[in-house]
């Protein structure tokens, strides 16, 4: 009695036929026939009798059928068994970034991934800077990416990526005729400001200009200040990632003139090497940031 003798046994019970059978393990009706009539010979009874034009189980095929069954199943078991734990070794890859990256490339990076790596889970968590450095810091993260340094202990940056920031508008506010945008011209337009250490990077920009801004509707997030200006409220300034997510959307962005320069800085603990899919990830953001091009029209 071979293994294969019993799968065709199986395989003629469970898709109701030889016929069928056959199909299931990817082999002739004559190949079949045989391993069935091999079968047969050994167990020394029948196992099928002809009923019409089909062929039916006996009841002793049936009941050999029970056991067959309960070892295919632990064979089952045993199939899933391994399966997970050739998806252990290849591992999860855990990403913990800022919301203008998270929210902006990353699913697209992380649709890359997993098809190039369909065995690893990927999970993605958007967090504050501080939340990212202590994720990070506590190993719930294998790599961060901020815009800023991360310092605490045991960190360590691995790589960065420098871009230069966009102004973001609409057909309302902002012609891309005109080409590039300096501090002046944001004066004369509606301007939505942001909140946090951004607002603080664009005042010193304004600042070295002679300009100030006065804003009076202010976000947070990238996000919802892309979808402030496609509401037409007014012009405002992100991080080249942003800008891109602005252009697909429909917007309209262009070049800061002076450029206001944006850095993404990606870190994680000194003490670990990174696996194959995370360095894959570090040279998908780089070519985020490379391919972040500043183009005069809308989408």
């Amino acid at each position: 009695m071979t293994h294969r003798m019993i799968e065709a046994f199986r395989a003629t019970i469970m898709h109701g036929g030889i016929s069928a059978g056959a199909d299931a393990m990817e082999i002739s009706q004559p190949s079949m026939s045989r391993l069935l009539a091999d079968f047969q010979n050994v167990v020394g009874f029948p196992l099928f009798m002809k009923v019409g034009r089909t062929m039916k189980p006996t009841d002793e095929a049936l009941a050999i059928m029970m056991k067959v069954q309960q070892s295919f199943v632990g064979l089952e078991d045993i199939t899933r068994f391994s399966d997970q734990l050739r998806k252990q070794k290849m591992g999860r890859l855990s990403i913990c970034a800022i919301p203008s990256i998270g929210h902006s490339v990353m699913p697209e990076i992380i649709e890359h991934l997993h098809a190039k790596y369909p065995d690893v889970i990927i999970s993605l968590t958007v967090a504050s800077y501080a939340e990212v450095a202590r994720n990070v810091r506590n190993r719930q993260a294998d790599i961060g990416f901020t815009a800023d340094t991360l310092s605490m202990g045991g960190l360590e940056t691995v790589a960065t990526f420098t871009g230069d920031c966009v102004c973001i508008g609409s057909a309302k506010y902002l012609s891309p005729d005109i080409g590039s945008v300096g501090p002046e011209d944001l004066l004369d337009k509606p301007f939505i400001g942001f909140t946090g250490t951004f607002e603080k990077r664009l005042d010193a920009w304004l600042t070295t200009e002679g300009k100030q801004l006065d804003s009076m509707v202010e976000a947070s997030l990238a996000h919802s200040v892309s979808e402030l200006v496609l509401r037409g409220m007014g012009i405002s300034v992100v991080d080249p990632l942003s800008g891109v997510h602005h252009r697909r959307r429909g917007g309209i962005t262009l070049p800061l003139h002076p450029p206001l320069r944006y850095t993404v800085y990606a870190a994680a603990m000194s003490d670990t090497r990174l696996s194959e899919p995370a360095r894959d990830l570090v040279q998908c953001m780089r070519a985020a940031i490379e391919n972040a091009e500043i183009h005069s029209i809308s989408e």
